[in-house]
């Protein structure tokens, strides 16, 4: 029995592995790449360098040509001035940005690395400092003394053990990846904060802080990893998980978002160890039917490139949603000569019937699933149309109309009879039977000349049986009231939808004349009613008067007196008691204290009585503060009075 249960947890096991995408089901399209290029163009205006440096870079990230760089460079260096004033957020920005123009005439290294170097030098510089100052020696290519990387290893190791933030561990492996050899200390905290990533809907991976500090720990240990040649302690379906959720934000709006975006993804796409492939449907590609037979699937890495080795692509399996039928194993893919990213199969080959299908598609060891949608075409088998008396003590008289013609003859139906409709549609590939979602009879008045804004307009639903026969009764006298006892010419269509059909279509059938019964005198005074209601609908509505609840009945004044005195009878018991036993009153002090806080306790009682009566609670917080602090500090005087005659008599 155990050994039972552990293969079948096993084989759960494998199935969820199986079922578990390895591939991305997006990429950064041309159109993504047109809308990040729009953010971040008004960092050209050149009148601030954080703008410049989002611009540079992101362009350069996108692939474009950067304009406007002879104007670029001459506004670095005028931000840079000798170099020696410059902070180093500023320093990071322009260095990054001339490192990538690659076009600028030579900075003043000299001034801006003395003024780095102090700043990492400095006690109690904080991590950002230092990855702002590093990263910007490294643009210069500008190396640290060994005794400065020491001395800066020392401090990152000092600040992580105050502060561990996932925002600090994120600097502090950009700064150990600049730092070379020297940053292995950071590589041993990596496993650790992939562990601190939140998985979302089992689909994205994604760090607390969005996308910046999702972003920065990404860059930050791919960058280390490949500075130290060693593998991340990173799964593929866990990269695949922070691609997914980089790929989700797409849509940011700031230019630091996007220079965030775009260099976690290029980092991605370009690491030597795992590099997540996309797999999807082309886009707008997910409808499959006899005019359009072909699967077109994007197989791509993230960026929209073309793999460096054309795998072997297959579809598994297509699986009909709803019902788990398998209509297709094992079958390959073409790719497009023109297009190495775009892979094409036939479906339709497999002869599917109408639905949604899942198919997983393999490129090489990467896997996905993707839904289609199968498209059929509807044919009517055939129509008929006619009478039949409301009683059914005769055959219906019906005509059977051919798909796109219409009647030959005008239809008439009386009060006594019923319109009646048969029809079957049917799959055309399959030739079977078919329902579909929406299948309507629409009946509308024939419009009148001088007349047309009065047409009368009803839609009914067809009901298929257990044979899969459309079909439409309507008696003319239970109908009537619908119509407005209306009589006359209306055109009959027959309209049929579904969300899988090629081929939904609105047939206009003829004219049918329907002679509906007269109203009867309730039907008219309703329908007068009704008109009158209508008219008074924009006339003003009288007042809402607010109408308080009657405060309940009190009781008769004995009860309530009697009450009282219950309530009193404790403290005329009191004075019985005292009057028995006699009082003995000669060891009250007679001090301002005591007297003080006697005075005080009974106001707060009368107070309290008071409050019951008349007062309100805020009212009676106001006199009860005053009251509470004079007996507070008079009963505190009168004990540390009593506690010192007790230990003068001992």
């Amino acid at each position: 029995m155990k050994i039972h249960s552990f293969l079948i947890l096993g084989l759960i096991f494998v199935s969820v592995i199986a079922e578990t995408p390895s591939s991305t089901s997006s990429y950064l399209s041309d159109a993504d790449r047109v809308r990040l290029r729009k953010v971040i163009e008004s960092g050209f205006q050149l009148d601030d360098v954080s703008a410049v440096h989002y611009a540079v870079l992101g362009h350069n990230l996108i692939g474009d040509t950067i304009p406007r760089t002879a104007e670029i460079c001459k506004f670095l260096l005028q931000s840079t001035g000798d170099g020696s004033s410059l902070t180093p957020e500023n320093a990071y920005y322009i260095t990054s940005t001339w490192k990538t123009l690659k076009v600028c005439q030579a900075l003043p290294v000299a001034a801006i690395t003395k003024a780095l170097t102090a700043v990492i030098e400095k006690e109690g510089s904080t991590i950002l400092e230092f990855h702002y100052a590093i990263n910007s020696l490294t643009a210069l290519s500008q190396k640290l003394s060994d005794a400065v990387t020491s001395k800066v290893v020392k401090n990152l190791q000092a600040i992580l053990k105050k502060d561990d933030s996932l925002l600090n561990l994120g600097y502090a492996f950009k700064i150990a990846a600049d730092l070379g050899a020297a940053g292995a200390f950071a590589f041993e905290r990596i496993e650790d904060t992939i562990v601190q990533a939140d998985e979302v809907n089992g689909r994205f991976l994604q760090f607390e802080g969005g996308l910046t500090v999702t972003s920065l720990i990404v860059n930050g240990i791919f960058q280390l990893s490949s500075n130290l040649k060693k593998k991340l302690p990173l799964s593929s379906h866990q990269t695949v998980k922070f691609t997914n959720y980089l790929l989700s934000r797409r849509s940011v709006q700031t230019p630091k978002g996007v220079v965030s975006l775009l260099s976690a993804l290029d980092v991605l796409a370009t690491n030597e160890y795992e590099k997540p492939i996309c797999i999807a449907l082309m886009e707008g590609e997910n409808i499959v039917s006899t005019k359009q037979p072909l699967i077109r699937v994007k197989i791509c890495n993230i960026l929209g490139k073309p793999l460096a080795s054309t795998p072997t692509v297959v579809a598994n399996t297509a699986t009909r949603v709803g019902d788990d039928v398998v209509v297709l194993n094992k079958k390959n893919f073409q790719v497009d000569p023109k297009d190495k990213t775009l892979f094409t199969t036939n479906l339709m080959d497999a002869k599917p019937e109408r639905g949604f299908y899942k198919v997983a598609i393999s490129a090489g060891s990467i896997s996905n699933t993707v839904t289609v949608k199968v498209l059929s075409e509807a044919v009517v088998d055939y129509l008929e149309i006619g009478t039949a008396d409301a009683d059914q003590t005769m055959q219906p008289k019906l005509v059977r109309v051919s798909y796109s013609e219409k009647m030959k003859d005008k239809i008439e139906a009386d009060s006594q009879q019923k319109l009646v409709m048969r029809f079957l549609l049917k799959d055309s590939l399959t030739k079977k039977a078919m329902r579909v979602h929406q299948a309507f009879v629409r009946l509308s008045s024939v419009p009148q000349p001088g007349k047309e804004k009065l047409t009368n307009e009803i839609i009914f639903v067809a009901e298929p049986d257990a044979s899969h026969i459309y079909k439409f009764d309507m008696p003319l006298a239970t109908a009537a009231k619908n119509f407005g006892h209306q009589s006359g010419d209306y055109n009959v269509e027959l309209v049929i939808g579904d969300a899988v059909l090629s081929n939904s279509f609105q047939w206009n059938l003829g004219t049918v004349n329907l002679k509906f019964p007269e109203p009867t005198a309730a039907e008219l005074a309703e329908k007068s009613s009704v008109y009158k209601d209508k008219q008074n609908m924009y006339q003003p509505k009288p007042e809402i008067k607010h109408m308080f609840r009657e405060p309940e009945k009190r009781p008769p004044a004995f009860v309530s007196n009697l009450f009282t005195g219950l309530c009193l009878a404790p403290v005329l018991l009191l004075f019985i008691l005292w009057a028995k036993l006699g009082i003995n009153i000669s060891n009250f002090p007679l001090s301002l204290s005591a007297i003080g806080f006697h005075v005080g306790l009974g106001g707060i009682f009368v107070l309290f009585g008071v409050f019951w009566l008349k007062l309100n609670m805020f009212v009676t917080l106001r006199y009860l503060l005053g009251l509470g602090i004079v007996t507070f500090l008079a009963g505190s005087k009168l004990l540390s009075q009593i506690a010192q005659g007790q230990k003068h008599n001992r």
